[in-house]
């Protein structure tokens, strides 16, 4: 018979699980069912029957190769702003002088943080500078010339950190650019690049001459196939690392590895050629020949990959993950996930539609691999079905969910996964309106018809 002493501690245990449970504290699963139970390698969806299949053709894939480089250069050939007009650097200033947020100590940022940027900036002489440039190394775009972030929360995912308001886009090494004004203490640039513009830091790219521009437009290049890939001198010397979809003049593509040149700066920061070598399995000569094979390996590449907002700590989100992965096969795609879908290829209009006419609509109409799907703030890479769904490749932060008392939550995924289209369907929390993306896709865009499905309309 148990002891006064060992009944309280037994029902003290039995008090502490039953608590547990009512508070919701149990284990859950660490991720969504679809990523459980779907196979995360693209290779296990390959169709075997039809695997030597071309999904784009040889004369309409070096078409939209030759209007990739055509945009690529394009901010060495002009002589003003393109991207950043006078009204939009601006605004964004005005935008957080109003909404001044929180910053990485989770305290509020004082009225002087934005007027002294705004000082720094010197806006009433731009555009101050006006020439040609490339970057020297990975660097970021910044709204504000800051490295300092801005959140409208101090706490929670969907306002606050990882989602610093000042990260515009990433920029991988040997981007050529456009630089338009400086600031004041010459630390920072506006710069432009192919598909949006921003502050970068002046120590992270050099200026070019028509001497410079007229070596590296070969009209032939390489393309980084395998993420974060070392490149070296001739003596085996570290000079950068350049990741999935970077683009470097090729020289030589013979042995195991690829000669290319890689831009450096020179004491005067500007720019000089170097070559470099990287290996033949983590680059191609560009454009990369877009089957069904290699669509499937450079998408393997990607998977797994962290999120990461903006192209922070060199990581992807949804869009950059798109625009990168078409980069390889010379797709030119624009930065923002909106634009993508509307400003490229066939537009297809989903709203309006239900979830199961929606779903068997991109069954019918969708190109694996060559259809993107959209939903405010949001794009999928469309790959094919499985058991008669249809499967995306997404990088995604996670799924909405709303608590009993209407609180808004994450179940955060956090990572580039292949997912149906009602990824966390199972979760009890799922928030039906917001977070199904099935009902809230709205549009789908097929880049390029393959040429047995010429009219996917």
């Amino acid at each position: 018979m148990k002891s006064a002493k060992d009944f309280r501690k037994s029902y003290c245990r039995w008090l502490a699980c039953g608590l547990l449970i009512l508070s919701g504290c149990v284990s859950a699963p660490e991720t969504i069912r679809d990523v459980r139970d779907l196979p995360q390698d693209h290779a296990a969806y390959l169709d075997t029957g039809t695997i030597s299949r071309e999904l784009i053709d040889t004369v309409s894939q070096k078409k939209l190769d030759d209007d990739f480089n055509i945009i690529y250069f394009s901010v060495w050939h002009q002589k003003d702003p393109f991207h950043a007009l006078p009204n939009r650097v601006l605004q964004d200033f005005q935008k957080f002088a109003l909404r001044k947020g929180y910053g990485e100590n989770k305290k509020p940022h004082p009225a002087s943080w934005i007027k002294k940027l705004r000082q720094n900036a010197t806006l009433p002489n731009f555009p101050n500078a006006l020439y040609p440039g490339i970057t020297i190394r990975n660097t970021d775009l910044r709204v504000l010339p800051t490295v300092s972030p801005h959140f409208y929360d101090r706490d929670g995912d969907a306002w606050a950190w990882p989602f610093d308001n000042l990260q515009r886009s990433s920029v991988g090494v040997n981007t050529p650019v456009f630089v338009c004004h400086l600031s004041a203490d010459k630390a920072w640039a506006l710069v432009e690049t192919d598909f949006t513009f921003g502050w970068m830091p002046t120590e992270d790219f050099a200026a070019v001459n028509p001497d410079f521009i007229r070596s590296w437009e070969t009209g032939r290049y390489a393309v980084v196939t395998r993420d974060l890939s070392s490149i070296v001198d001739a003596d085996g010397n570290f000079l950068t690392q350049a990741s999935l979809g970077q683009i470097f003049p090729l020289t030589l593509d013979a042995g195991p590895d690829m000669e290319i040149m890689v831009a450096v700066s020179d004491p005067a920061k500007n720019a000089v050629i170097r070559q470099g070598r990287i290996s033949a399995e983590a680059a191609a000569v560009k454009p990369l020949r877009f089957n069904q094979v290699n669509a499937s390996r450079i998408s393997n590449e990607l998977i797994g990959e962290p999120y990461g907002w903006g192209g922070m700590y060199g990581r992807r989100d949804c869009s950059s993950m798109t625009r990168d992965f078409f980069r390889v096969f010379g797709i030119w795609l624009p930065r923002h996930s909106a634009d993508q879908v509307k400003e490229a290829g066939v537009y297809i209009d989903l709203e309006g539609l239900g979830p199961v006419q929606k779903e068997k609509t991109i069954l019918e109409k969708g190109v694996p691999y060559l259809s993107l799907l959209w939903r405010r703030g949001h794009v999928m890479l469309y790959i094919g079905q499985y058991n008669g769904r249809a499967l995306i490749f997404h990088n995604i932060w996670g799924v909405r969910t709303k608590d009993l008392r209407g609180r808004d939550g994450r179940m955060v995924i956090g990572e580039a996964v292949i997912t149906t289209l009602e990824p966390g369907r199972e979760l009890r929390n799922i928030d039906s309106a917001a977070g199904s993306l099935l009902q809230n896709i709205t549009a789908m865009n097929i880049l390029s018809a393959p040429p047995e499905k010429a009219n996917p309309q």
